[in-house]
């Protein structure tokens, strides 16, 4: 396991990301969390910035749920009094919005969270992970989601950090270059049981500047159950058979 992002680097992390608030790099990116929609969502590696992103919700849910391995960006979030954060904790408070900050691995199942949330959104996180366990993810994310439940995910791709800084990020588990190209990322969400409703990419028109060159955004839907492979995967278990009786496409 990599070493912890210490407390400063997220504190930074979070106030550098809010200076840019306003880019239009930022705002194209803020804006696929107008989709998030329903009673109950997650915020699948949810770093410094999740009371902010409840701001650029629809509407608000019942039960906003963040895990993130890293225990100090759980850390910030409980003691930062900065004044953004607070703002964004008092509209959730009016709401009634139940909150839950949980430390764990994200690519180790949470028997609670199965078949549980509406929405589960993940921004920079899922295009970071090598194949093997991108697809891991997207079974538990499809397992974590009720029928008809909404994936949202935003990523950063062609990388331009200094490579100290990309080093930094990598040793805290905060970004990798190994993860699949866009279009692997469409045939892979298909495979795993999800229909793409939405998918976009920005070109960002400088990206020297900017650090990356594209980001790209996906809003998926899930499915009962898809063939993979010449099999039929129920991603209600977990479990492969050659019953393909079991494949329900809505």
């Amino acid at each position: 396991m990599n070493k912890q992002a210490p407390l400063d680097f997220v504190e930074k992390y979070y106030t550098d990301d809010l200076a840019e608030r306003n880019t239009p790099e930022s705002l194209w990116a803020l804006k696929w969390l107008e989709e998030v929609k329903g009673e109950s969502v997650l915020s699948l590696g949810c770093g410094p910035n999740f009371y902010d992103d409840a701001q650029f919700f629809t509407n608000l849910p019942k039960e906003f749920v963040g895990i993130d391995l890293n225990e100090n960006n759980i850390a910030f979030l409980k003691q930062s009094t900065h004044p953004e954060i607070i703002r964004s904790k008092e509209v959730l408070d009016k709401n009634h919005t139940n909150i839950s900050l949980i430390v764990a691995n994200i690519k180790e199942k949470q028997d609670t969270f199965i078949n549980h949330f509406d929405t589960i959104y993940a921004n920079g996180v899922l295009g970071m992970f090598q194949e093997d366990n991108f697809v891991n993810l997207l079974k538990l994310i499809h397992l974590y989601l009720k029928p008809g439940g909404v994936l949202i995910d935003v990523d950063w791709t062609d990388v331009r950090l200094t490579r100290e800084k990309l080093q930094e990020r990598e040793s805290y588990e905060w970004y990798s270059t190994q993860g699949p190209s866009i279009q692997r990322i469409n045939e892979l969400l298909q495979k795993t049981g999800f229909t793409i409703l939405k998918h976009e990419v920005y070109t960002v028109p400088d990206p020297i500047s900017y650090n990356w060159g594209k980001i790209y955004g996906y809003v998926a839907k899930k499915i009962d159950s898809v063939e993979i492979a010449n099999k039929c995967w129920n991603p209600d278990t977990g479990v492969e058979t050659n019953d393909c009786e079991l494949k329900k496409i809505k």
